[in-house]
């Protein structure tokens, strides 16, 4: 075994004999699914909804600390490698601004085909010379234009969200 090997075997030992000897804590994560299908795993149960699942994991050691009853991890902070690359309010306004320029093209082109498949739509809904509307090639041909607008319609809302949550 080469010694980078057996650092990483050593690490992984204490890191597991740690969570062993941290005692048998368990939590409780809750999967939530809303109507609109999105799904939520939290560790706090919300009040008058039933969760659609409760999973019970082991929580690991409740103390990290210096051995005075406090834990010594700080909340909410993030930690970055020394090199990680940083970014001016200048240049990150001017990137969000590109990034809103493309979404409003998009957004642009995107009314277009839906007008552009409208247009077929309606077009297409007529029935042709010897062809009644309970065909299956007529059946086949309108719910494909239908999706078609549909798709449009759903390419528009999910850029005017992306739109709305940029900067």
């Amino acid at each position: 075994m080469n010694s980078h090997y057996k650092m990483k075997h050593a690490l992984i030992c204490l890191a597991l004999a740690g969570l062993v000897g941290a005692g048998q804590v368990n939590a409780e994560i809750y999967k939530y699914i809303d109507e609109n299908g999105q799904v939520t795993f939290t560790d706090m149960a919300r009040k008058g909804v039933k969760a659609n699942q409760v999973y019970n994991m082991p929580a690991g050691p409740t103390n990290l600390g210096s051995g005075n009853g406090k834990s010594s991890i700080k909340k909410n902070v993030s930690y970055r490698p020394a090199d990680f690359p940083r970014i001016d309010p200048a240049t990150q306004r001017k990137r969000d601004d590109i990034r809103r320029q493309v979404l409003q093209e998009e957004l642009s082109n995107e009314r277009q085909n839906l007008d552009e498949s409208q247009r077929q739509l309606s077009l297409g809904a007529k029935t042709m010379a010897g062809e009644r509307a309970t065909d299956d090639s007529y059946l086949s041909r309108v719910k494909r234009l239908k999706d078609a607008v549909e798709q449009h319609q759903s390419n528009i809302a999910a850029i005017q969200k992306e739109l709305g949550s940029s900067r």
